[in-house]
């Protein structure tokens, strides 16, 4: 009886692991940059993740488990292992979230992409690497994700899916025996998006509203659109995007901020030719980044490259910080995923 009840068990167990996955992907992407210009960061040659790659590097680790009836509970955690590579030998996290999907759509709760971020991905030839101005200019008007949020996409119906994000951010100010819950945790933010995808054409449009920040520096609330495009002519792709609104850095006054982008990625056998260019402008600052990269893939998984960017910071007040002026980045590197 003993014998029997052990092998019932053993046999539930394997029944339920077979109902669940998990899965362990990613990224490394390491490039020797160098850098020249006049902003006032490091310049010469050196290996890198932060700087001249084609990629984030990331490592993931997904699980799924399959709950019946078309319905699905998902668990994401991201790992960001460029802090190893550097003197901190840090760790860091990259999206983490739990989720469930089925019929209604996809709910995921805790720190998934932001939608402004995702929208822009959309329609990014260079993705997120070098000539991509995606560390330099995207942060004024797309946060990358919010430590506390929950997002909502829907099924696809002829191609459409609709997005909303909510973080209710909290500023009040942390006071010596001020309960947990009043951690500062930032704006309330809203985030709205569409997006449509159908064969050769993907367009997507975002919104994204801070609401007013009362603790430490008041800020005004903002709002910002984002709406990027790419279309896929054989094996050429052409990509554009354009933003307006509020910079999201707005303070006491908001600031108008409005910029545009423009891409194109040539798929020759083994080789990939992509050329981007992005300008964003503010009430005191103009930017343009113009990139350009050559891939050349060893196999599915695993590439060479050879990339260059062109960062042009103009401040239009006196005064100066660490990324006014400019910076070009020449960077070859080797990228591999799994």
């Amino acid at each position: 009886m003993k014998k029997s009840l052990i092998a019932l068990a053993a046999l539930a167990a394997t029944a339920s692991f077979a109902q669940s996955s998990v899965t362990l992907s990613g990224v490394a992407d390491f490039a020797t940059a160098t850098v020249s210009g006049s902003q006032l960061n490091v310049k010469g040659t050196s290996i890198t993740q932060n700087l001249g790659q084609s990629a984030t590097s990331v490592i993931n680790i997904i699980a799924v488990e399959d709950l019946g009836g078309g319905m699905k509970a998902t668990v994401k955690y991201g790992l960001d292992p460029r802090g190893l590579a550097t003197d901190a030998g840090a760790l860091g996290r990259d999206e983490l979230f739990v989720g469930i999907e089925g019929a209604f759509g996809n709910i995921r709760l805790g720190s998934p992409n932001s939608i402004g971020v995702t929208t822009y991905l959309s329609a990014a030839a260079l993705g997120t690497g070098v000539g991509s101005g995606y560390g330099a200019i995207v942060a004024d008007y797309a946060n990358i994700r919010y430590s506390r949020s929950a997002r909502y996409d829907s099924p696809s119906f002829n191609g459409f899916t609709v997005s909303a994000l909510y973080a209710p951010g909290n500023d009040q100010p942390v006071t010596s025996g001020a309960p947990a819950q009043l951690i500062a945790n930032g704006r309330q933010v809203t985030e709205l998006g569409v997006s449509y995808a159908n064969g050769p054409l993907t367009v997507a449009y975002a919104n994204v509203a801070q609401a007013a920040q009362t603790n430490g520096t008041a800020a005004v609330k903002t709002s910002s659109n984002i709406l990027a495009a790419s279309y896929k002519m054989g094996n050429t792709t052409l990509t554009a995007g354009w933003n307006d609104g509020d910079a999201l850095a707005s303070t006491t006054t908001a600031l108008k901020s409005e910029g545009y982008r423009i891409g194109v990625r040539q798929d020759i056998g083994a080789i990939a030719l992509m050329a981007s260019y992005a300008e964003q402008k503010t009430n005191l600052v103009k930017e343009t980044v113009t990139g350009l990269r050559a891939d050349y893939n060893l196999s599915k998984t695993a590439a060479v490259y050879l990339g260059y960017e062109d960062w042009d910071n103009t401040k239009a007040t006196a005064s100066s910080t660490v990324n006014s002026g400019t910076r070009k980045v020449t960077s070859l590197g080797l990228r591999k995923s799994f």
